[in-house]
């Protein structure tokens, strides 16, 4: 009873709580108990400055309870340094003007009474600073970019923040390669990655769009082959692969991003109109080119085009794409009409 009563007592006091936020393609995980401040002096009060005791350390749990853990769904790097994918007991050791975050391998302690600095997988420093009062202790994931995002814990008068980062390319590589039974998708992305994680990687990533093929010719895998033979110097055999690319197009890869990418990534309009034009002519009612062609005149700025080949676009579509195409189409007629 008196166990039970215990219990009650410390989760009405310390909520338990949870936050996660997904970093490029890593999920962070922070589960904490969040006490409230209660007109205590937490800082340099109940969470003491310099914790030492006969020269052993003696760090917060960074929260209340049971200890306060991170998880990590690949590895990471924090305040700069590595550390391996996993779930860490996450404690702090303060001082006035720097606090050392330390993640524990051991993360299924009740509090930071048995921590163990032998268990540490890493310590960072990071430093508090003055903000906005926080009556109850939260993780609160703030500055965020695409490869790194700063966790922060936020209490009383007080904020201290850390930055994590991580490598979207190497991790979506590292997913795909341990894969077991990989798509001819998975291997064109495995060429693309391969070879965006260093340029010198044009064999590596020509295997890889080869056993693409070998699971069936399509547009994707033999114009990624053409433009990797190219960079090989090889361009007559270039050349056939982007003859047999170009053969078998068909889709949104092939009548949208394929026209669009020399526009978008080489800055090469022109191109994208040329093969734009000559899509149209073969097929005026191809709701993908019109589509492209709308996104082409908008770049060019010719909001009339643009429209009107939403339009088409709109009325040329299947069932299951209609509601996107009546977006574009209705958004941008909006656009026009506001010029008018």
């Amino acid at each position: 009873m008196a166990l039970a009563q215990d219990m009650l007592v410390a989760t009405k006091v310390s909520q338990r709580a949870s936050v996660m936020q997904r970093i490029g393609t890593t999920d962070v995980t922070v589960t904490y108990n969040s006490p409230a401040a209660r007109q205590r002096k937490i800082f340099g009060g109940i969470v003491p400055y310099d914790f030492v005791v006969d020269g052993v350390e003696y760090p917060w749990r960074a929260g209340a309870n049971e200890n306060t853990t991170i998880s990590f769904t690949h590895d990471v790097t924090v305040q700069g340094k590595p550390l391996a994918k996993g779930t860490y007991g996450l404690h702090i050791f303060v001082r006035e003007g720097e606090w050392t975050y330390i993640f524990s391998k051991n993360h299924e302690s009740w509090g930071s009474f048995s921590y163990d600095p032998k268990e540490d997988a890493l310590r960072v420093t990071a430093t508090p600073k003055p903000s906005e009062y926080r009556e109850w202790l939260t993780y609160e994931f703030t500055t965020r970019e695409a490869e790194e995002a700063v966790l922060e814990l936020q209490w009383s008068t007080v904020k201290c923040g850390i930055t994590i980062g991580t490598n979207v390319t190497a991790n979506v590589l590292s997913d795909l390669t341990s894969k077991e039974e990989k798509t001819s998708d998975d291997y064109i992305k495995l060429a693309q990655l391969t070879l965006s994680e260093d340029a010198k990687n044009v064999d590596a990533a020509l295997q890889y769009a080869e056993k693409s093929i070998a699971m069936g010719e399509e547009f994707r895998n033999l114009m990624l082959k053409s433009k990797l033979l190219a960079q090989k110097g090889m361009s007559q055999e270039s050349k056939t692969y982007e003859q047999k690319a170009l053969e078998v197009g068909e889709g949104f890869p092939y009548f949208y991003y394929y026209p669009l990418s020399f526009m978008l990534l080489e800055d090469n309009p022109e191109k994208t109109f040329e093969i734009l034009s000559g899509m149209f002519q073969k097929d005026s009612n191809n709701w993908i080119v019109n589509l492209a062609m709308g996104e082409y005149y908008i770049k060019a700025k010719n909001q009339e085009k643009a429209t009107h080949h939403f339009g088409k676009a709109y009325e040329f579509a299947g069932e299951r794409s209609k509601p996107y195409a009546r977006y574009m189409y209705l958004s941008n007629r909006l656009i026009l009409d506001q010029m008018q």
